[in-house]
């Protein structure tokens, strides 16, 4: 699945471009489903900054999957390179729990409409490989299979297409 989002931002170029890829932690109450971000990684190539970044998201589990699901699911490695000059990310999103239940990789740019105003275009391919999740049995896979699908699209995608959502509530309350 293509998850894409154009949208704009009320604060400048730079300190949006700043805030996402320096203090992103900053921002997660204002996330929809981020319990929270972690920093573990960051080094800097010439003008690239690569980041590698944990997210932990809050996930109801339904009962059918309880047995078979844990919370590490909805959790994921963020392996970033930051194009400075190009005000670009390049990312891809690995589970923490199996690394072949989904690929997801996409880039996040950033452009100055104005002054005061920043348009974020997120785009970035999803793919979901549910009958990768360790330990269901095969009997109750065509059962389990789509509410872990759906578990696993829930938090993903708001994610990817709601940062703008956040960022502009930061904004809103912090200026």
């Amino acid at each position: 699945m293509k998850l894409e989002s154009k949208d704009i931002i009320n604060a400048p170029l730079e300190v949006v471009f700043k805030l996402v890829r320096d203090d992103l932690e900053k921002i997660v109450p204002y996330l929809l489903n981020i319990k929270k971000i972690e920093m573990k990684e960051r080094k800097e190539k010439g003008d690239e900054l690569h980041l590698i970044n944990h997210w932990y998201a809050k996930a109801e589990i339904p009962a059918i999957a309880q047995k078979f699901v844990k919370p590490e699911l909805f959790s994921w490695k963020d392996t970033a390179i930051w194009k400075n000059k190009e005000y670009k990310v390049d990312y891809k999103l690995e589970s923490f729990w199996a690394n072949d239940l989904y690929s997801a990789s996409g880039t996040n740019s950033f452009r100055a409409v104005n002054d005061k105003q920043t348009e974020l275009t997120v785009s970035c391919n999803v793919e979901i490989y549910p009958d990768k999740v360790p330990g269901v049995p095969k009997f109750l896979m065509k059962q389990v299979l789509p509410a872990i699908e759906g578990l696993l699209t829930k938090a993903l995608a708001p994610n990817l297409t709601s940062l703008a959502i956040g960022l502009n509530e930061y904004f809103k309350k912090n200026s």
